[in-house]
């Protein structure tokens, strides 16, 4: 083992351009260089590439793709996982990331819609479900395509451990990493949703060809998803739509990865005096890892980093854990 939109379609706010995390050319990736790239026929979707120092191990980088929220870009989501958004913090997805070995992914999702950010199509938009999210949505835009085309390109650019790839995200970009789990099982190892459930459910089926790992994170007064679904409060459009609950997600993945009884629940030490407090579940039987973090007191936001917009409006952030959690949890993959 290795050492290791706002959602919907609120605005990023207070996000800057990562002027301190130093990007070059894609012609020059190499260990310890970060890089934008273009995709082929992929016009105005480009991708920031963050490559560990050292040189890859002998099957290739274990590759972790985080999807930003819609309204946002792949700046945002970078900063997003940063505490305070300070984007050279080592505590940042990407910093602690490349010093666990993995290669960092941040792609940009479809341009236009409601904000001037960008969207992931994750399902829904049948009777009653909201579309997740706005125009990538609404447009169908085959982001499980767009999805294929960004890892062979990673690919051209660094050697990639193929059993080792993993997706997280927020918000909109969690619920696509749900879509990613159902629909790109084959190249997707485990994924770890924050604040966004499983939406493609309701529009579509849901049969990975293989199990998947996944560890929920949701906040229990989360605005924006709310965790037992519904309409949400801090969205622009689809008034009287839906997003489904969080503990029907969690039923539906421990269907899906055959589950055996009822989840084993405790809590985790209270780290950080906050306002917020985290049960953890995990399923048995499962023969994968299925688990929930349900952040009690906590909103729409990431673990330890960066709020897209004040407390009043998405609630709190927890402290009690952050990034070392979601990688830990990818590196059990494959088991």
């Amino acid at each position: 083992m290795m050492k290791r939109w706002l959602a919907l379609f609120v605005v990023c706010a207070g996000c800057a351009d990562l002027e301190s995390l130093q990007t070059r050319p894609c012609d020059e990736a190499a260990p310890g260089v970060n890089v934008t790239c273009e995709i082929e026929g992929h016009n105005n979707r480009a991708y920031d590439l963050v490559i560990p120092e050292l040189d890859p191990p002998s099957g290739g980088y274990p590759v972790i793709i985080a999807l930003h929220s819609a309204g946002a870009d792949r700046k945002d989501v970078l900063r997003t996982t940063c505490p305070l958004g300070e984007i050279d913090s080592r505590e940042c997805l990407h910093a602690m990331g490349a010093n666990a070995g993995y290669a960092v992914v941040a792609p940009d999702g479809t341009v236009g819609g409601l904000v001037a950010g960008r969207s992931w199509n994750a399902g829904g938009g049948v009777d009653s479900w909201r579309c997740v999210s706005g125009n990538a949505c609404e447009k169908n835009v085959d982001d499980i395509e767009y999805f294929d085309a960004l890892l062979d390109d990673v690919a051209t650019r660094i050697r990639v451990d193929r059993d080792r790839v993993f997706v997280t995200g927020l918000s909109n970009g969690a619920a696509m990493a749900h879509r990613l789990a159902c629909e790109r099982s084959e190249s997707v190892a485990a994924i770890v949703p924050v604040a966004g459930a499983l939406q493609f459910a309701v529009s579509g089926t849901c049969e990975p060809t293989r199990p998947v790992g996944v560890l929920q994170i949701h906040g229990a007064d989360d605005p924006c998803w709310k965790y037992d679904g519904g309409e949400p409060e801090c969205s622009l459009g689809q008034s009287g739509k839906n997003h489904v609950g969080v503990e029907s997600s969690m039923t539906r993945w421990a269907s899906i990865l055959g589950c055996a009884g009822q989840p084993d629940e405790d809590r985790m030490p209270d780290a950080v005096s906050d306002g917020t407090t985290i049960i953890r579940r995990t399923w048995p039987g499962c023969g994968t890892q299925l688990q929930l973090l349900k952040v009690e007191g906590g909103g729409h936001t990431w673990p330890s980093g960066q709020p897209t917009q004040g407390e009043s409006a998405v609630g709190k952030v927890t402290h009690d854990f952050g990034n070392e959690v979601i990688i830990g949890f990818f590196d059990r993959f494959p088991e």
